[in-house]
């Protein structure tokens, strides 16, 4: 049943899709206003211009357009939000551009991000799914962030930093082992470093050479990021919390091999680590390819591993010896108009105290934009928590979720939603109570960016 509510959601996306592809855009007239997504795995030469050709490229709310603004200088886009770094009100409003130098290469930005969700299931802590958006019929302040960051310029040996700080309710969910906010005294408010690293462009071995950071980084196994405004709805699916690795303190390696290809390869301390190790043993190894099947940037593909002890969370009590997740993504960029992402994440945890674990989820995301102001999200997703290592319970998932993003300006964005998620057991419920074998959520939020 659970397999084919995903399935008749994805065929949804798929039997729209053509009518959006084919429905060319109007003429968008000039305006400050609009986002500024990277269009490809390299910069244009022109970042003035836009090549029609390219597409949306990479969403401006997702975490692959995480991990390239902190590389790459982006090329203009007319659809979607506008993606966070390039709002530059502390740059262009305040004096910092003036302050620091343009020729410095360095900027700052940062973010605040505030809702309330409404649950079936009561008030509090709800005790699965959905994060961040975690307490039941509460207003939260989620996250204020910071970043003060020198991106990578990608035509010469170049040294740079990444500085990305935040706090509140979300720091509090994602607290680091060793971090600042670590242990948590507070649900409803923490803080921690997300990145504190330094990084190196090296011009070596192919044309587009070897980008290297070594510090507290973000993951790059996902679509969805963890902070606000790198994820295009105010909830998260199941993979980013159940099967994804979050952040961590390591060393990563990104070898551009073509203008289409990127291969990354390193060796972190395991799951959310702030310089220090999850475990004695805890030395894993991440790794992902990601290649982009045409020059013009519609179809990429993504296949990730990561494997070692203490890579993933279990559940309290249930961790084995040895995680194991692979990962595989296709985004597809219709037209500018519809972006559709399908992924797949599995994962297995031999010797726990309930046997070899393993898990397995597949989800659908389609994000529409109805207008240079209006998105139309949508997500249907599928994941079975076998032997229950992951969530606690040994049942399977599958979850819905509608929402809207509004940004009418472009360092504002409104993101209401409703999600409904059903079990096969007894899973929902709150404070760690599992009553429920279904639950439904209304939430908004207003995130705002400078």
């Amino acid at each position: 049943m659970k397999w084919s509510f995903l399935l008749g959601g994805s065929l949804a996306i798929f039997l729209i899709s053509p009518v959006i592809a084919q429905d060319p855009l109007p003429h968008l007239p000039d305006d400050p206003n609009l986002s500024l997504p990277i269009s490809g795995p390299v910069a244009d030469s022109d970042p003035t211009t836009t090549d029609a050709a390219t597409g949306p490229g990479l969403e401006a709310g997702s975490l692959p357009r995480e991990l390239a603004e902190d590389i790459y200088q982006g090329a203009p886009s007319t659809l979607g939000p506008t993606a966070v770094s390039d709002v530059r009100f502390l740059m262009d409003r305040l004096g910092l551009a003036n302050l620091l130098g343009e020729d410095s290469h360095i900027r700052a930005f940062g973010w605040t991000e505030g809702g309330y969700n409404g649950a079936s299931t009561g008030t509090g802590l709800l005790s699965v799914q959905p994060r961040q958006n975690r307490f039941g019929n509460e207003f939260l302040l989620n996250q204020i962030g910071f970043v003060f960051q020198r991106p990578l310029q990608q035509d010469r040996f170049d040294i740079g930093f990444n500085i990305r700080y935040f706090a509140g309710a979300d720091a509090a969910l994602g607290a680091a082992k060793g971090g600042i906010g670590f242990p948590v005294g507070n649900a409803h408010f923490g803080q921690d470093f997300r990145d504190l690293y330094l990084s190196a462009h090296l011009p070596i071995l192919t044309e587009g050479g070897v980008d290297v950071k070594a510090g507290r980084m973000n993951s790059i196994i996902g679509y969805n990021g963890f902070l606000s405004p790198y994820r295009p709805f105010y909830s998260s699916d199941y993979q980013f919390f159940y099967s994804q690795d979050g952040a961590f303190t390591g060393v990563l390696a990104d070898l551009h091999a073509s203008k289409k290809l990127d291969i990354w390869n390193g060796v972190t301390f395991g799951a959310n680590t702030f310089f220090t190790k999850r475990s004695n043993n805890s030395l894993c190894y991440i790794g992902q390819v990601n290649y982009w099947v045409t020059d013009e940037h519609r179809t990429r593909l993504t296949a990730s591993v990561y494997c070692g002890q203490n890579a993933i969370f279990a559940a309290p009590g249930l961790a084995g010896n040895f995680d194991t997740t692979l990962e595989l993504r296709i985004q597809q960029n219709w037209s500018p108009r519809f972006t559709q992402i399908i992924q797949s994440n599995m994962g297995w945890d031999p010797n726990s105290v309930v046997g070899t674990g393993s898990w397995y989820g597949v989800y659908t995301i389609g994000l529409f934009h109805l207008s240079p102001k209006l998105d139309f999200n949508v997500r249907a997703e599928w994941f079975d928590d076998v032997k229950g290592t992951r969530t606690g319970i040994n049942t399977d998932y599958s979850e819905v979720t509608l929402g809207l993003n509004w940004h009418p300006i472009k360092c504002l964005e409104f993101r209401p939603e409703i999600r409904g998620d059903f079990a096969g057991e007894n899973a929902f419920g709150r404070n760690g109570a599992h009553t429920d074998r279904s639950q439904l959520t209304g939430g908004i939020s207003a995130l705002i960016k400078f």
